[in-house]
This record gives C-alpha cells, sequence and structure tokens, in this order.
C-alpha cells in the first residue's frame, strides 16, 4: 500500500488528480482519517474548487493531528466558501504553531484584509510587526484598516512608524489623505507633495493634492492637481478647451462623475455658451430631461458621435471661464420646475423631505441611519416625505408616518418636481441635495466632519447654494448634534 501512496503522489504532483484521488481513498477505506494521506486528499479538491469536500478530509487531517498545515489548509477551505469566521479561527490555530513564521503570520493577515475581517487582519498583522517591526509595508497596511475601523489616531500611529522604517510613497499618500480628513488641510499639502517626490505622476495622489487645495478655496493650485484626475476619461475626447472665445466652434461637455457634480456644475453652461456658436452637453439618461427642460440653447445629448470642435469636463468648465469661489454664479438658483400635482402633498401640514441613504458602494460617511433622524417626526403639524429611490435597508418601514415619494421617481426632473412641493428638504450631500439648492428649495444639508472639497471649511452656509443651510458633524460618525440643531430649527 505505501508503494501505492507514493504512485498517487506522482500522479497528484503531475495533476493528474482523479486518478491520485481514487488511490487516496482506497486508501482511506482501510486507513480511515489517516491525517498525512486525508489531507493530501483535501488539496486535491482543494485545487478542484470542491471545496466542500475538501473542508471535510482536512478536517480528518486536523483530527488525526493538529498542526499548523492542516489547521492551514482547513482555513483556506473554509475562506473558499466564504465561512470567514470559521477560516480566522483556524488561521489563528494555525499561528499556535507556527508563531515565529513572520511570513506565514503576514499571509494570514492579508487574506483577513481581502476577506473583510479588519479586526483579525490587525491582529495578524500586530502579531507579524511584534516579529519584525522593521515592516514598512506591514505598517502602512495595518495604517489603512485603523481607517476602515475609523480609528484615525492609530493609521495616523502606523502610517509615521512606516515612514520611520523607509520612506514609501503609500504610507505617505496616505497619510497625507487622512491629514485632509482631519482638515489639516496644510500638513496635507505637503505630505502628498513629498509622495509625489517618489512617483511624480501618481493620478491618485495628484488629484489628492489637488482636493486639499481647493478645500482650502486655493482655486489656481487646486485646479492645476485637480483636473488630471481621470486621465483615461480625458483621453476619450478631443482638442481640450483651454478658455479661448471660439465663437464659429461647437464645444461638447462632457462628465466624468456623479450626478450631483453635474448639477452643481451644470450653472457655468450658459456662461460657456457665449463663447461658442454652439454647445452640446453630454449627459445621463436620468439627469436628461431635466438638463433638456432648463437649457433650451443647449443641445443636450446621451452619446458622443465625435462631432464637435473642442471638448471640456463640465467640471473644469469654472476654471476655463476663470471664475473663482468669490465668483460662483447663481448661488440663488438656476434650475426651474413645476410643482408636482401629486395629491400625496395636499396635507395641510408643513412639507419636509428626508433623504438619508445614497450610493451604497461608495461615501459611506455621508449616510445616515434614518432612525438617527427620529427626534425630528415629533414636530407638531409637518408631514414628512422618503426622497431616497432604492431603500435597499428598507429603513422607512419602521416609520409608518413617512411618506414613500422615491420609491416611484422616474428621474431626476421627476424628483425636481417633487421637491419643488417642499417647505423644507433634510438631505445629506447626494445629487438631491445639489438638486434642490440649484432649485431654491429650502435645505438642511447634513456634512460628515470629512467632508467633500466643495462644501469647503464653511460652518454653516455655502457660496454654491444661498437656499442651503449646513450642520456638520463635530466629531466622525457621530450625528447627534448635527440633528439636535436641526430640531431646534424646527422648533423655532
Amino acid at each position: 500500500m505505501v508503494a501505492d501512496i507514493q504512485q498517487a503522489f506522482d500522479l497528484q504532483a503531475k495533476g493528474q488528480f482523479d486518478e491520485a484521488a481514487k488511490i487516496y481513498l482506497e486508501f482511506l477505506n482501510e486507513n480511515p482519517k489517516q491525517p498525512d494521506v486525508s489531507n493530501l486528499l483535501g488539496l486535491i479538491y482543494l485545487q478542484k474548487d470542491n471545496y466542500i469536500d475538501a473542508q471535510k478530509y482536512f478536517e480528518y487531517a486536523v483530527q488525526g493531528f493538529e498542526c499548523a498545515e492542516y489547521c492551514q489548509n482547513l482555513g483556506i477551505a473554509f475562506y473558499k466558501q466564504g465561512l470567514f469566521d470559521n477560516a480566522m479561527q483556524y488561521f489563528e490555530k494555525a499561528i499556535e504553531y507556527e508563531a515565529d513564521n513572520v511570513d506565514f503570520i503576514r499571509n494570514f493577515a492579508k487574506l483577513a484584509k481581502t476577506a473583510g475581517q479588519i479586526d483579525y487582519a490587525i491582529k495578524f498583522y500586530q502579531k507579524s510587526l511584534s516579529l519584525v517591526c522593521e515592516d514598512s509595508v506591514g505598517w502602512n497596511n495595518i495604517g489603512l484598516l485603523y481607517e476602515q475601523k475609523h480609528d484615525y489616531k492609530s493609521a495616523k500611529d502606523a502610517y509615521i512608524k512606516s515612514l520611520k522604517v523607509k520612506k514609501n510613497y503609500e504610507a505617505l499618500h496616505n497619510l497625507g489623505v487622512l491629514q485632509r480628513i482631519e482638515r489639516n488641510f496644510v500638513e496635507s499639502v505637503s505630505t502628498l507633495k513629498q509622495a509625489l517626490k517618489l512617483k511624480p505622476f501618481a493620478d491618485k495622489t495628484l488629484l489628492a493634492l489637488g482636493m486639499s487645495y481647493l478645500s482650502q478655496k486655493d482655486f489656481k493650485n487646486g485646479y492645476k492637481y485637480y483636473m488630471t484626475k481621470k486621465p483615461e476619461v480625458s483621453a476619450l475626447y478631443k482638442n481640450h478647451w483651454d478658455g479661448t472665445e471660439h465663437k464659429d466652434k461647437t464645444l461638447l461637455v462632457y462628465y466624468d462623475s456623479g450626478f450631483g457634480d453635474q448639477i452643481m456644475f451644470c450653472r457655468y453652461l450658459n456662461l460657456v455658451k457665449k463663447q461658442f456658436k454652439h454647445v452640446k452637453f453630454l449627459t445621463h439618461l436620468s439627469l436628461f430631461n431635466l438638463f433638456k427642460n432648463n437649457f433650451p440653447d443647449i443641445e443636450v445629448v446621451l452619446d458622443n458621435n465625435g462631432n464637435y470642435d473642442y471638448s471640456d469636463n463640465i467640471m473644469y468648465l469654472n476654471y476655463h471661464l476663470g471664475l473663482d469661489f468669490d465668483n460662483i454664479p447663481y448661488s440663488n438658483g438656476y434650475l426651474k420646475a413645476e410643482k408636482s400635482a401629486d395629491e400625496r402633498f395636499n396635507t395641510g401640514k408643513k412639507k419636509i423631505g428626508l433623504f438619508w441613504q445614497g450610493n451604497y458602494d461608495g461615501y459611506k460617511n455621508r449616510a445616515i441611519a434614518l432612525k438617527e433622524l427620529a427626534p425630528l417626526f415629533d414636530i407638531e403639524n409637518a408631514q414628512f416625505y422618503g426622497f431616497v429611490k432604492d431603500d435597499k435597508l428598507n429603513q422607512i418601514k419602521e416609520f409608518p408616518q413617512i411618506i414613500d415619494i422615491g420609491s416611484d421617481v422616474k428621474d431626476f426632473a421627476d424628483t425636481a418636481s417633487k421637491l419643488m412641493n417642499l417647505d423644507l428638504f433634510i438631505t445629506i450631500d447626494t445629487a438631491a441635495a445639489n438638486l434642490a439648492g440649484a432649485l431654491g428649495v429650502k435645505t438642511f444639508l447634513l456634512l460628515p466632519y470629512a467632508s467633500e472639497w466643495r462644501w469647503f471649511s464653511d460652518t454653516q452656509k455655502t457660496p454654491w447654494y444661498d437656499s442651503v443651510t449646513i450642520f456638520k458633524q463635530k466629531q466622525h460618525w457621530d450625528w447627534s448634534i448635527p440633528v439636535q440643531e436641526i430640531q431646534k430649527q424646527l422648533l423655532i
């Protein structure tokens, strides 16, 4: 039988898995749960992506002889099935047997990080760094993990330790971005410039540096770097406009950003129209009717047929027009919509709209749980309306007093008409906030501590929209004080 196992081992090495597995199974019929052979068979099933059988035989191996290799393999079988808690437990056991194997431990840290098991990833990195503290990559990685837990102090300490080991681009970039999140804009600019010395053409750092300048209302330096973003998009368009007047030419205005950005910066379209014979605006279908209704002298299009002379990104129009942040036009409103005939607005009460959750895939710090707004719902003679279109968590079901408007809106033109019925709109930083501001609807804007550059560091009012009042977090991820401030305003 020993010869048969050697034969199976050779077959396995050659990739002849089915033949090898047959011999291993014959052996295990006579020697149930023999750990070495169970482990070898588990490896075959792992290579064949049969994770359930792999798990079964690795469990036999661990039961027969618990060691680092078998625990690791069982952990990987669980990991491949998405059973991350089980996987981490066996990775921990594996580390007990290889407590001084730093590469072994680092690998588990990477796996935990990829799986989103942040606490385990931090634990494993801490273990590896206790063995080898002169690990700039490890310190940088654990800094990123602390950021995910919103522990910005520990993240900053980790990046600094990474840089003490070795001056490296990743830690400098991450520290510079973190400094902007903490509103330390001057420090952020300095750190990001150091990162660029190591990697001069790094797109993400050029963009980050631009945002750190823009956050300080430094128009010239901000746009110098900000306009380097998404070069792959810019490359799709020809003859980028430099601000020169071309009365006999056509300009195509395109976008590479979100709906809110287009709404905020479309205010410059009519000013650009004076520089060209014809202006075309390439936009998204959801915004098409809104823009077509509001810009009759602009050709609003949904695709690029190449029939134009010059092009420009909608977010760069103000720069090329020479209009800095002290010269933002139409802050009193520049979009119009007819009030919706929706009978749900005929309550005779003060009509207050709510928007609490935008894009689920990003900007999580902007969202607020609807239950955190609950203290507002006791306001007398007020009817609340939910404007979230895709309430994936179905938060609105917990508050039957809120009328659901968002689930059946057709597009932004429809949203605009419904917003016009409101006495007040309470919203997070999202496209709907910009739409309300552009329409001149009274709006209370909830901003996170680390808000987007365009809101600058203004604490209450914004130069973009006269009708918008800002309520900003006093500390990261804590909405309690902004909600209390809004509640006081509603009670006045």
